[in-house]
């Protein structure tokens, strides 16, 4: 057994990419040489609340696959799912309370994301934690999930018009 937190263990299985060197040179001719510096160079760095959302969610995925998924396969989560959470992580010793943390704080960022607004329609059945089923999504949730999403598009429209 490991004595590292999932969050090390986690970090030791990440595939990092690495960090831009210097310029590339890709000479045209030998009269004109134009110099491109690589795209990662470029890359915007996440704000750390997206990366410790995003890290929740996969700690989330670990200890609760059949619950969590991809995005391709989400489902509409039990009503009260948060409360079941944290009991259920109170009882897990082998999590570190920074990881509990992280993953209870990283459901709201799950369940406010396109994918799982787009599985939130009416008579779609809600799941627990251990994939089972747990109520149906009423024609009110659908219209709510719904209505909040159109309302989010029209905010960033808004911001990114600006």
């Amino acid at each position: 057994m490991s004595h590292l937190t999932l969050k090390e263990q986690l970090a030791a299985l990440a595939i990092t990419p690495s960090a831009p060197s210097a310029p590339v040179v890709i000479p045209q001719d030998k009269k004109n040489q134009k110099t491109r510096v690589p795209t990662s160079a470029y890359a915007k760095k996440k704000p750390a609340w997206l990366e410790h959302a995003q890290y929740g969610i996969e700690l989330l995925k670990a200890h609760f696959p059949a619950c969590f998924k991809e995005p391709q396969k989400i489902q509409p989560l039990k009503v009260g799912i948060k409360q079941d959470l944290v009991k259920k992580l109170g009882g897990k010793e082998d999590i570190t309370l920074n990881d509990k943390a992280c993953m209870v704080n990283s459901l709201s960022y799950y369940v406010s994301s396109p994918a799982y607004h787009r599985s939130v329609f009416k008579d779609a059945v809600r799941i627990d934690l251990e994939g089972q089923p747990a109520g149906v999504v009423t024609a009110e949730e659908a219209h709510y999930s719904s209505h909040s999403r159109k309302e989010k598009l029209q905010r960033h429209s808004k911001v990114v018009d600006a």
